[in-house]
């Protein structure tokens, strides 16, 4: 009998977490509860606190893609990223590895978070999003959960701390899960999925 490998922020984590979000980023009480089983959540990204601001606001653990880049730069936090289960991944690029890991995560039964826009775009969100969740839910099954966050500060690029220091008000409205078909390296299928993962995204206000 295969048991899962649970992944994601522990229990002390998520508490911490859910009162920072709570307390200083002001977000809204109610806790969506996700399904079991494997899961993948894609949303708009606005700033480096949308993360805590989605994990806060659901009763599981989520394991996250992350830039590379960041999470090299981010040096002193980088523990902190590896106990909460993140896969580093370089936008645009080679990700082999990242999108091993990221299948493995959810073969064993967890919930992957990821931002499909590729990097922080608070001005013009969701006008182009790649095409890594459609790939990952093609090829382990999981359904994809649309989100959308609003009520953060934009995204800074020099200062990064502004988005956590500074209050917000911040908001996760959450869709309708939805499947996309088993054809995997299907270059059409993947178009037609990720484009119904846009338009979701757009969607939700």
């Amino acid at each position: 009998m295969k048991h899962s490998k649970k992944r994601g922020p522990n229990w002390g984590f998520r508490w911490l977490n859910h009162m920072y979000c709570r307390h200083w980023q002001r977000l809204e009480r109610n806790t969506f509860s996700l399904p079991d089983g494997p899961l993948i959540l894609v949303g708009n990204h606005r700033a480096g606190v949308d993360p805590l601001l989605v994990q806060a606001s659901v009763n599981r653990s989520l394991c996250f893609l992350m830039a590379r880049e960041y999470y090299q730069m981010m040096w002193y936090a980088r523990w902190f990223f590896d106990a909460c289960g993140v896969i580093p991944v370089n936008p645009g690029g080679a990700n082999r590895h990242s999108l091993t890991e990221a299948i493995a995560v959810l073969n064993d039964g967890n919930a992957l978070c990821l931002f499909p826009e590729g990097a922080a775009n608070p001005d013009i969100p969701l006008q182009r999003v790649l095409p890594g969740a459609v790939v990952i839910a093609m090829e382990t099954g999981a359904p994809i959960l649309p989100f959308r966050i609003t009520g953060t500060w934009p995204f800074d690029h020099v200062h990064l701390s502004h988005s956590f220091l500074r209050r917000g008000r911040g908001r996760v409205c959450f869709g309708e899960p939805f499947s996309v078909p088993h054809a995997k390296g299907d270059r059409e299928a993947i178009r037609m999925a990720t484009n119904l993962m846009q338009q979701s995204l757009k969607q939700l206000k």
